[in-house]
């Protein structure tokens, strides 16, 4: 996702339209948790914010008014499409002679404007990048490891992995487990508990290192930008020490087993 975010932002950057090619920008906030949005006033303010640049077009340049009430049927039709499953804010793309056509769906709220420039205007959503990179959240507890995958704050991918005491070797899972379901019952759980406890210990510095170079290629592979360790401070420090990529922050919290959403909205 990062790729491809990448390369339409650096296509905008160097875009520089020729007259009477002109490229509409529009940040439109529809997010319905924002009080002031609750009865769809986002429709009136794109309503009115494409009836002014019209009447603007009308008066100053009827060439440009032309190609703008093209692209205005269509970013219309396209917003009416997205309405039943609406984001928190459209970010849009727009020229004719040109074809300049990219969308943004984002979760993150955003200022509604509108611009008619021979160039795309990407401040806002340059700040919200800068703000929520592409991100992996990495959940250490004793042998078992949950990655999240995040850009814009939101969770794009989530990975759990467990390293095999027997065959000293990771398994991706479905889901992590604690550490003693599988301990059986009775007298005897607590000492086959201490038991798995010790041999996570013993064999620590061996699964972390693995851990460490299979963390630096999926890093490389997924062109993160951030990476944050979550868990114990030991075990993240091993865990750092471990891979070559720059690791940008350590939280000592406990978080492997709880929700995915509430953890990303915690640490983010």
């Amino acid at each position: 996702m990062i790729y491809v975010f990448s390369k339409k932002i650096q296509m905008l950057e160097h875009l520089a339209l020729q007259k009477p090619d002109k490229m509409l920008t529009l940040y439109l906030n529809t997010d319905r948790r924002n009080q002031d949005q609750q009865g769809g006033e986002w429709k009136i303010a794109l309503k009115n914010g494409l009836n002014r640049l019209g009447e603007y077009l009308e008066i100053s340049d009827l060439d440009e008014k032309k190609r703008f009430v093209s692209i205005r049927e269509k970013i219309e039709k396209y917003i009416s499409s997205r309405e039943r499953e609406m984001p928190r804010s459209i970010i849009l793309f727009a020229s004719d002679d040109s074809g300049i056509w990219e969308t943004f769906e984002m979760q993150n709220p955003v200022e509604t404007s509108f611009y008619w420039e021979e160039h795309a205007v990407l401040d806002q959503i340059q700040d919200i990048h800068q703000q929520y990179p592409l991100s992996a959240f990495i959940l250490l507890q004793q042998n078992q490891v949950k990655v999240l995958e995040t850009m814009f704050g939101e969770l794009q991918k989530k990975d759990y992995y467990e390293y095999d005491l027997d065959t000293e070797d990771w398994k991706k899972h479905e889901g992590p487990h604690h550490a003693d379901v599988t301990m059986g019952s009775g007298g005897g759980n607590a000492n086959k508990k201490d038991h798995f406890e010790e041999r996570v210990k013993a064999n620590q510095k061996r699964w972390i290192k693995s851990l460490g170079s299979s963390l630096d290629k999926k890093a490389a592979d997924r062109k993160w930008e951030k990476i944050v360790l979550v868990g114990e401070k030991s075990t993240a420090d091993l865990l750092d020490a471990s891979m070559n990529k720059h690791i940008h922050e350590k939280i000592q919290k406990n978080l492997l087993h709880e929700n995915e959403t509430k953890v990303i909205e915690e640490l983010t």
